[in-house]
């Protein structure tokens, strides 16, 4: 099926759960509308698009996510956990220019001094063994997210665990992936959201 149909068909699924809809809390309502789905076109959207014109769409879509997730939690460091040669580093860098993103290989390359603030983790190999480990290492303020829930294997392993691990708190499943949040002060909750 042509992938521009087989997109516009997964995205009419979730027509239900468009822009925080049907969302109670004030704060999940906020980061839904304010950054997930958050249409308006930021100052660096038009730079970046001549800078990198190759990019595929969802791609596109997705980095522009990441800058604005950058722009919104403002963290010193990005740890990346992916063998794609993203330009994850380009629109993070631009979102927030004091946050360094840093790619490992496993955790053993995060030192004692460096806190986890983001984590992005793609289906790769080893890729459980790193989430294990890290949940040891969230406090409040970490944020993980997990590439291709929707329709990779090992992605909806790595988000079932986070789903059912007590430190998660605040998690949204957007389809092509999930961000989980670990703040022990709010309910435990799981946002669908069409994005």
């Amino acid at each position: 099926m042509n992938y521009k149909v087989q997109r516009y068909l997964h995205w009419l699924r979730r027509i239900k759960y468009c822009r925080g809809f049907g969302v109670q809390s004030p704060s999940a309502y906020r980061f839904i509308r304010y950054v997930i789905n958050e249409h308006y076109p930021y100052y660096a959207y038009d730079e970046l698009r001549k800078e990198l014109p190759r990019l595929d769409s969802l791609t596109r879509k997705r980095m522009e996510l990441y800058f604005r997730v950058a722009n919104f939690r403002q963290v010193s460091l990005w740890l990346d956990f992916c063998e794609r040669n993203d330009v994850i580093a380009t629109y993070v860098g631009r979102g927030c220019n004091a946050t360094q993103v840093r790619r490992i290989t496993d955790l053993r390359q995060i030192t004692a001094d460096d806190r986890i603030e983001v984590l992005r983790i793609c289906p790769t190999a080893g890729s459980e063994a790193v989430l294990e480990a890290a949940l040891q290492q969230t406090d409040d303020h970490t944020l993980f997210i997990i590439e291709d829930i929707g329709y990779n294997d090992t992605a909806r392993r790595l988000w079932q665990t986070l789903l059912e691990s007590d430190i998660t708190s605040v998690s949204y499943d957007l389809y092509y992936l999930g961000i989980a949040f670990f703040d022990r002060k709010r309910y435990k909750a799981n946002y669908v959201v069409n994005f």
